[in-house]
């Protein structure tokens, strides 16, 4: 007996984020037919035509999502399913690039963040009113001098008393 519903995808694995083909047929042309996808986390359904292909998004899975044809033909369900293996994202980056690209992306992202950075500290300065920037002028100066007088005469250890009665003693 030839299968009522046929159902397919392009990939038996697929990386969360990645797009998914999947095509589906049913030649008993049912009452009604849905197509449902089970991630382990959420399952949903929607209605299709008996005939058709659509393009579904891989999202967060448990390591398997089920991808169901669910159709009622002649008053009787029939299902016709396909697995499809999910890495996530963290299996998806264990092949790294080289560290020499690595470090060169990363300078290339810090040397754009420190361009903002300056950016918007110029506006905030420039923003400011006179008596604002002589008040930040001042606070700055008192914690220089603060940082600079820190590095000055270290003070002595005081002598604890048992130190002191001890040297009575010895006199």
């Amino acid at each position: 007996m030839k299968k009522q519903m046929t159902l397919s995808t392009d990939r038996k694995s697929a990386s969360e984020g990645e797009y998914l083909d999947i095509r589906w047929e049913c030649n008993a042309c049912p009452d009604s037919l849905y197509l449902s996808v089970d991630s382990g986390y959420q399952q949903y359904s929607i209605a299709v035509a008996d005939n058709g292909s659509t393009r579904l998004a891989m999202g967060r899975s448990k390591g398997k999502t089920t991808i169901s044809l669910i159709g009622v033909i002649s008053g009787k369900k029939v299902t016709e399913s396909v697995e499809i293996r999910i890495r996530n994202r963290k299996e998806s980056r264990k092949t790294k690039a080289p560290l020499s690209v690595r470090m060169k992306a990363f300078g290339e992202k810090m040397q754009a963040k420190w361009y903002v950075f300056r950016a918007q500290c110029k506006y905030w300065w420039l923003s400011q009113k006179k008596w604002q920037k002589a008040l930040w002028i001042a606070l700055l100066v008192l914690w220089l001098g603060m940082l600079i007088a820190s590095f000055g005469n270290k003070p002595e250890p005081k002598a604890s008393s048992d130190q002191v009665q001890t040297a009575y003693l010895m006199r």
